[in-house]
């Protein structure tokens, strides 16, 4: 890690204190650790005849004694203060001086002497709620001096801070992460970074910084928060472990295990605070109660958390969360004997989707003696988890029992999902949820089951089976309001396949806002109905709602800790809606974002790395679009339509960056052709075909499509494949992608505009066409496509283009020779021929032309 942190975000206090500087001086005020110092020095780099005073505790009793190193060892006799302002006015115009309340009386008086005198600018720092002497008080009080005041880093500095720190990209639940345990304080996140790197919990994995597992307490951390916290007596010890244990903790709970006057006068410390609205008390700083854990020992600990478990347990009137707190204290106390409370701990973990510590409260109740109830509840947490194969082992201990039909549904379902989207095991899949409704006669059981069924019928594309199911799934009964918000995600899909897009969109909005009604939150159908949106905005050409609804999905993942499948779903799918804006590169940052979520072998994971391939192909990075396709085979599982179509699409793309257009469409025809009713896809696919020049061979599906399908998007997807040989009706469809946010297909089609009129001999107008495209193309952040690289170098044929572009891609000739099986030398002989045509003499030279759009 670098030693020098950024001031990032800064820009406008930097600026605030120069330009104050200019007319005397600023005080700068903030807490311990806000970067105050920082700031200053940052401020004063190239401002010359600085005097850097640095004012301390232990020279707080000596007269002048932060002074000492500028002035001669023996003052006259008379007025001290006088002489010593003369003596520094002669050697320096500014005076730094850092951590003012701490100066002594002396030292304060000769600062306000120098400042009210106009004998030199000022610019002096102060720590916030600290008692400063009277004279550094009244340079904002009197007016002599503005007072700015820090406060803590935003979110967003945080992440720039982080990223300028460790040099690369930052995950984004980590810097929020990091945001909340420093409490936006720059100190303290520094130490956490350096914790982290040293523990082994903040790593860099697929290029991107992220953080795994609890923060390590180093020594150094240890001593900094323990020097804020201060001396305590052993009554406000014990009340801070309490609280570091317990928060947050009620405060008529708190007072039943210390005195109030204990905890009266930590707030009034500032040791801990209280909610005024909620009553409840925390630590003052979330790293407090890191370090003051980490300081009890293995006895005191169990003493703690046993006392605060049976304080908890006495009061009345709470709520799940406290039935969780309660568990957790029990197990790590050592007196976890009720396996019924750890069941209902374990779903409440479930529940929020905190993965790790509900597998870990299952595992608890099943060695408790907690049997089915136990099994039920440990093997959906795994199933979520996506720890299929875990979950499998738990679900056989308790095969061949007699079981009811709620629980056989539960465990059904559960093993049905284990079947589909663990082992890719489709048709048994469902036979096992077929043979389970078959066997169960209590309605809602019977639609459970098959709801579960119906998901992965409509995942593998069999619509006319969904739209059977859901009929089937009505004429057993009522619905409860969860089923019945669960359908509305299929009801989705239906309206998807039959290009009824926007009323689509409608009914996933429909759905979310049903969910949010809700008195406890429904994370799973939330993500479906969020998928659903995307996929059908998508198709509408609405790309400002898709992002919408991936970003409605991706707060799930946030909200829930551990739920690491939906940060993967929704960080692709927001990638899937940068791409299709022209921003490939932010496609790549979002998709490696992602990555550093894949637990085992997923389709979530084979989507991410199959549109991580897509986007680093539309860049023109071949190279890294096949390494992510292999990762793809090693992390991510094949099913279902939506990741078929991504696997498809990407391969188009690669194909077309490594050269080979012909290959990339007859790749998009293929993938049209699989997407044959699912007509969002097809849309897509027959498109990636016109984009490649293959007008002829999608133009009358397209239009076909376009009277059928929803929204803007098909009919001008149609409109672009109708407007093969007019300039004028290109540039305007050209201007219609762009008044859809669709940056590179607006350069693409003003790319075709101004070789249509190069062919009609319109030089005026091609040349007008061309700035457009390149201005458009340069707004798309190194998108390298076919036709933009055509618009490039109009004058190479498709061979020596081919081959230009692997040469400009970094691949040797022999690599290249071996690829297009050629001769090297003939590789050679065309790359001569290209520099000749294009005027250039060397591959750094070719890939400027090439890929500096």
């Amino acid at each position: 890690m670098r030693s020098s942190w950024p001031f990032a975000g800064r820009e406008t206090q930097l600026a605030a204190i120069r330009s104050a500087l200019e007319s005397g001086g600023a005080v700068v005020a903030g807490p311990a650790g806000a970067g105050k110092s920082r700031l200053a020095a940052e401020a004063l780099r190239d401002t010359g005849g600085v005097a850097w005073i640095m004012a301390t505790a232990a020279a707080s009793e000596v007269p002048l004694g932060a002074m000492a190193h500028l002035l001669p060892d023996q003052p006259p006799s008379g007025n001290v203060i006088r002489w010593a302002a003369d003596v520094l006015r002669r050697e320096h115009q500014v005076l730094m001086v850092d951590d003012a309340h701490l100066l002594d009386p002396v030292s304060a008086a000769l600062v306000h002497h120098m400042v009210a005198g106009g004998r030199a600018r000022v610019l002096a720092t102060t720590r916030s709620g600290e008692r400063a002497p009277d004279a550094v008080t009244a340079l904002w009080k009197d007016d002599l001096l503005p007072r700015l005041d820090l406060a803590p880093m935003t979110l967003k500095e945080t992440g720039l801070v982080l990223a300028g720190a460790l040099g690369g990209q930052v995950e984004a639940p980590t810097v929020r992460r990091l945001w909340r345990a420093s409490d936006g304080n720059a100190l303290f996140l520094r130490e956490l970074v350096l914790a982290g790197e040293a523990g082994g919990v903040l790593a860099e994995r697929h290029g991107v910084w992220h953080w795994v597992g609890e923060i390590p307490v180093t020594m150094r951390l240890r001593e900094l928060i323990e020097g804020r916290i201060g001396d305590v007596d052993a009554g406000e010890r014990a009340a801070l472990e309490l609280v570091a244990h317990g928060e947050p903790l009620a405060a008529d709970v708190l007072t039943t295990l210390v005195p109030s006057a204990t905890l009266g006068r930590l707030e009034d410390r500032q040791l801990v605070t209280v909610s005024r609205e909620r009553m409840t008390v925390r630590l003052a700083h979330p790293l407090y109660s890191e370090v003051i854990r980490a300081g009890c020992g293995t006895l005191r600990t169990r003493e703690v958390l046993r006392s605060l478990a049976d304080a908890v347990e006495e009061a009345e009137g709470r709520g799940g969360e406290d039935v969780l707190r309660v568990a957790l204290w029990r197990l790590d106390s050592g007196t976890a004997g009720d396996p019924a409370l750890l069941v209902e701990a374990c779903q409440v973990a479930r529940s929020v989707r905190a993965l790790d510590l509900a597998a870990r409260l299952g595992r608890a109740a099943l060695a408790a003696g907690g049997g089915l109830a136990a099994v039920t509840a440990l093997a959906a947490v795994l199933n979520y988890a996506d720890r299929y194969e875990e979950s499998e082992a738990v679900l056989r201990e308790v095969a061949g029992e007699p079981l009811d039909d709620m629980t056989r549904a539960e465990l059904m379902s559960v093993h049905g999902l284990n079947l589909f989207w663990g082992f890719g095991r489709e048709a048994e899949a469902r036979a096992a949820l077929t043979d389970a409704y078959d066997t169960m006669t209590e309605p809602e059981s019977r639609q459970g089951v098959l709801v579960i069924r119906t998901s992965f019928e409509q995942a593998m594309g069999m619509f006319d089976e969904v739209r059977a199911t859901v009929e089937q799934i009505r004429r057993i009964g009522p619905l409860s309001t969860r089923l019945e918000i669960g359908l509305g995600s299929l009801d989705a899909r239906l309206l998807i396949h039959e290009g009824r897009v926007r009323r689509a969109m409608g009914r996933a909005g429909e759905g979310l806002d049903a969910v949010d009604a809700q008195p406890a939150g429904l994370p799973a159908l939330t993500a479906a109905l969020a998928d659903a949106g995307v996929v059908a905005a998508v198709a509408a050409g609405d790309l400002v709602a898709a992002r919408r609804f991936a970003d409605a999905g991706y707060r799930i993942g946030e909200d829930y800790v551990g739920w690491d499948r939906a940060l993967v779903l929704f960080g692709t799918l927001r990638a899937w809606v940068c791409r299709l804006q022209g921003r490939p590169a932010e496609a790549v940052r979002l998709c490696r974002q992602a990555a550093v979520r894949l637990r085992g072998r997923t389709p979530q994971g084979a989507l991410c790395l199959a549109e991580l391939a897509h986007a680093y192909a539309l860049t023109g990075d071949v190279a890294a679009a096949r390494a992510a396709m292999e990762l793809a085979g090693e992390l991510g599982r094949r099913i279902g339509y939506q990741v078929e179509f991504a696997f498809r699409s990407a391969r188009t793309w690669m194909l077309a960056a490594a050269g080979d257009v012909a290959g990339a469409v007859e790749a998009a025809l293929e993938a049209a052709d699989a997407a044959d009713g699912l007509p969002g896809y097809e849309l897509h696919a027959l498109h990636d075909a016109v984009r490649l020049g293959a007008v002829d061979r999608a133009a009358e599906r397209l239009t076909r499509l376009a009277a059928t399908v929803e929204g803007d998007l098909a009919p001008l997807f149609a409109r672009h494949a109708g407007a093969t040989d007019d300039p004028q009706e290109l540039e305007a469809v050209s201007l219609a992608f762009e008044g859809l946010g669709m940056l590179l297909h607006a350069a693409e089609a003003a790319a075709q505009s101004a070789a249509a009129y190069g062919r009609q001999g319109l030089v005026r107008q091609q040349r007008a066409a061309e700035t457009r495209a390149w201005k458009l193309a340069r707004r798309c952040a190194g998108a390298r496509t076919p036709v933009l690289t055509g618009l490039a170098t109009p004058e190479l044929t498709p061979r020596q283009r081919q081959i230009a572009h692997l040469a400009a891609s970094g691949m040797s000739n022999q690599d290249i020779a071996d690829q297009l099986v050629l001769s090297r030398r003939t590789v050679a002989n065309t790359l001569v021929q290209v520099y000749e045509r294009t005027g250039l003499s060397n591959r750094t030279e070719l890939a400027e032309l090439l890929f500096t759009l």
